[in-house]
Order: structure tokens, then C-alpha cells, then sequence
């Protein structure tokens, strides 16, 4: 998780600063080492963050105004009716290896904890038995 945080913390950080320090290629290259046994975020959650830091920060990259600083909508025309188009039948979206979130928080995931040892140790003892058995 540590990774993780720091990748955070030096992202907040660079967007604040008025000329930033790296650019958006340089978050999409962000790697980070996967946990084992141990508490850690949920990959797609941290992914799906760090591609709307690198889409916020190539909009800053290329000049683009602050979502607050965006200019007003402009007057919409008087629509004129038009007949209702046929609906095309449209093909179901390819499924990823996991289902990006809409949530902007990284939700920690953890491995199990004591209940995996448990299991471990019971399958031991019920191995440990049966060599007993065939030995004896």
C-alpha cells in the first residue's frame, strides 16, 4: 500500500503546482508491486484513478480550463422537430479482465487474515494424519 500512497500524494501534488513536475505518460507508466497475503488496494479501482489523474493531467497539459473555470453552456436553438430515428441493434462492449469503477475511492482488499492460517494448519494436521496412517 505504500506504493500506492506515495503515487497519490506525489499526483495531488503535481496537479497542484502551477507548471507540473511529469506528465500523463509518466502515470500511465506507473507499476506497482501486487500483495500477497497482505492488505492492499483492489488493482481495477487504483487503474481506473489513475487514468482520470493522467486525463486530468494532460487536460492541464494542453491548456485546457479548470472544470470550475469552464465557460457557460451556450443558449441551445429552437429544435425544430425531426421524425424519430430507427434504433440500430448495437453489440455488447467487449468484457474486460475486470469492470472499471465509477467510485473515486480505492477500496483496500485484504487476504484473509487469521482464517487462511487456520485452513492451512487443518489441512497439515489432516496430511500429517493420513501419512501417520499409511507409516504405522
Amino acid at each position: 500500500m505504500g506504493e500506492v500512497d506515495q503515487a497519490i500524494d506525489l499526483i495531488f501534488d503535481n496537479l497542484e503546482l502551477p507548471e507540473q513536475r511529469f506528465g500523463a505518460e509518466h502515470i500511465m507508466d506507473l507499476r506497482f508491486t501486487p500483495v500477497r497475503l497482505r492488505q492492499g488496494y483492489d488493482i481495477g479501482e487504483v487503474d481506473s484513478w489513475l487514468d482520470l489523474a493522467a486525463a486530468e493531467t494532460a487536460r492541464r497539459e494542453s491548456g485546457g480550463a479548470a472544470p470550475e473555470q469552464a465557460p457557460p453552456a451556450p443558449e441551445p436553438a429552437p429544435e425544430v422537430p425531426q421524425p424519430a430515428p430507427t434504433p440500430q441493434p448495437q453489440a455488447a462492449p467487449a468484457r474486460s479482465s475486470y469492470e472499471p469503477t465509477t467510485s473515486s475511492a480505492i477500496t483496500e482488499v485484504s487476504s484473509g487474515g487469521p482464517a487462511l492460517y487456520l485452513i492451512l494448519a487443518g489441512i497439515l494436521v489432516v496430511i500429517g494424519v493420513v501419512v501417520y496412517a499409511l507409516v504405522a
